[in-house]
C-alpha cells in the first residue's frame, strides 16, 4: 500500500472510490426507509456526528442512534448489558487493524482482509491507518512530522483533534509527493467523505436500528477510545520536555486492556520491536 501511495498518483482516489462504491452497493441492497422525515433527519445527524472526526461527537451520536430504534429504553438496556462484550470487541478490533498495518498476521494475505474488515467496523480504512501509522513510527514524537504527536495538549482537546490532524497530514504528504491539481484533491475528498458516511449507514442497514445502537455504536466508541488512549497516554511529556513512548501497566484498567488487547499499552516495547504481535514481556 505504501509503495502504491508513493508511486501511483491516482491510487488514493481509486482506493477511496472503491470503498464508496462497495459500501454504497451494500447500503442500497439492504436499504430500509427511516419511516418519516423526522427520523430521516435524525439519521443524518447521527451519521454527521459519527464522521465529524471529533471523539466527543462520536459519543453523542449514541443518543440519536438510540432514538431511531423502535423501543429506545429496551435498546439502552441491551447497550448496558452487552457493553462488556462490545467494549472487548472494540479493543480487539483496534488492536487487529494496528497489527494488520504491520503485516503481523499469517498467512500474509490475511492482513488486508482483517485490516479492511476491522477498518469498516471502526469507521476507518486500512490505507489511511497504515500510512498514518507508518509516519508515526518514522517520526515518533517529532512535533512537526509525527501525524498525531500530543505535545502538551489536554486529553479531550487531543481526542477531538487527533483524527482531523491525521487526515490533514496524509493529504499534505500526498501533495508533497505528487503535486496534483486542486480538482484531484476535491474529488478524492468527496469520495473519502462519502465512503466514511456509508460505513455507519451500511452497518445501520445490515444490523437494524436496535443492534446498530446497542452493538455497533459501543464497539465504534471503544475502538476509538483505545486509539486515543494509546496515542495520547503512551506518549507523555518527559523530564526533557519532549514526548516519548512508555508502557502503561500500573493501573487495573491498563492491565485489563493489555490482557484483552494483546499488550496494546506496551507502547515503548512496541516501538522497540514493531513486529511483535503481543509485546508483553514473557
Amino acid at each position: 500500500m505504501f509503495r502504491k501511495f508513493r508511486t501511483q498518483p491516482y491510487y488514493l482516489l481509486r482506493y477511496m472510490l472503491g470503498w464508496a462504491i462497495a459500501l454504497g452497493s451494500i447500503t442500497a441492497w439492504f436499504w430500509t426507509s427511516p419511516g418519516s422525515a423526522g427520523a430521516g433527519w435524525l439519521m443524518v445527524l447521527m451519521v454527521a456526528l459519527i464522521i465529524s472526526t471529533r471523539f466527543d461527537a462520536m459519543l453523542v451520536a449514541v443518543i440519536p442512534a438510540i432514538l431511531l430504534t423502535p423501543a429506545p429504553l429496551t435498546t439502552l438496556m441491551w447497550l448496558v448489558l452487552l457493553f462488556p462484550i462490545t467494549w472487548t470487541l472494540g479493543v480487539v478490533g483496534a488492536v487487529f487493524i494496528h497489527n494488520a498495518s504491520h503485516d503481523q498476521f499469517r498467512p500474509r494475505w490475511l492482513n488486508p482482509v482483517i485490516g479492511e474488515l476491522t477498518g469498516w467496523f471502526l469507521r476507518t480504512n486500512l490505507l489511511g491507518w497504515k500510512l498514518v501509522h507508518y509516519y508515526h513510527h518514522k517520526h515518533a514524537d517529532d512535533p512537526e512530522r509525527d501525524p498525531h504527536c500530543p505535545g502538551t495538549m489536554a486529553f479531550w482537546r487531543y481526542a477531538n483533534w487527533m483524527q482531523s490532524a491525521s487526515m490533514r497530514y496524509l493529504d499534505a504528504r500526498h501533495k508533497e509527493i505528487h503535486q496534483l491539481p486542486a480538482w484531484y484533491y476535491g474529488i478524492a475528498g468527496v469520495a473519502a467523505l462519502t465512503g466514511f458516511a456509508l460505513m455507519p449507514l451500511s452497518w445501520f442497514m445490515l444490523l437494524g436500528p436496535t443492534w446498530f445502537a446497542a452493538v455497533w455504536m459501543p464497539i465504534l466508541c471503544s475502538g476509538w477510545w483505545l486509539f486515543t488512549v494509546i496515542n495520547y497516554q503512551t506518549h507523555p511529556v518527559g523530564a526533557d520536555g519532549r514526548n516519548g513512548p512508555v508502557d502503561l501497566t500500573s493501573r487495573c484498567w491498563q492491565r485489563l486492556v493489555n490482557r484483552v488487547g494483546f499488550g496494546g499499552l506496551y507502547h515503548a516495547a512496541h516501538h522497540r520491536n514493531a513486529q511483535l504481535f503481543n509485546p508483553i514481556p514473557h
